[in-house]
């Protein structure tokens, strides 16, 4: 009659390792005991110890991350802080130029001539601009 194969769950897999690392008992007296063989054991243990540096790593990996995380959530409410200032000053101005009238507008051209400083040709279309829109 053919027996399936033992399957070991990795909690199982890293006890059994852990014991053989203590020393005691051996290795084929701890192959009896959990009904391995002696080369799974040894299998075992070269996997463990080529992967224990990964238990080191992902601690620092995520320290690193949780590090990034808070520089970004940081960041984050800087710019919206600064996104709901530069919002607030706009309504403030869009408020003052719908309460501007056409009158002001006329009253900043020079009714002596009929050219006008640059300066004011650039207020009165940013005025009119910023109605506009």
């Amino acid at each position: 009659m053919n027996q399936s194969p033992i399957t070991f769950s990795t909690e199982l897999k890293t006890k059994i390792v852990l014991e053989l690392l203590h020393g005691k008992p051996n290795l084929i007296e701890i192959a009896i005991k959990y009904g391995t063989t002696a080369e799974n054991l040894s299998m075992w243990k070269q996997q463990f110890l080529a992967n224990t540096s990964q238990i080191f790593e992902t601690q620092r990996s995520k320290k690193a991350l949780k590090r990034r995380v808070e520089k970004y959530v940081k960041e984050n409410k800087k710019l919206t802080f600064m996104v709901e200032k530069v919002m607030t000053e706009r309504d403030v101005v869009c408020r003052t130029l719908q309460s501007l009238s056409i009158a002001h507008n006329r009253r900043l051209m020079n009714s002596r001539s009929h050219t006008l400083e640059i300066r004011k040709q650039r207020e009165i279309i940013a005025l009119d601009y910023l109605l506009i829109s």
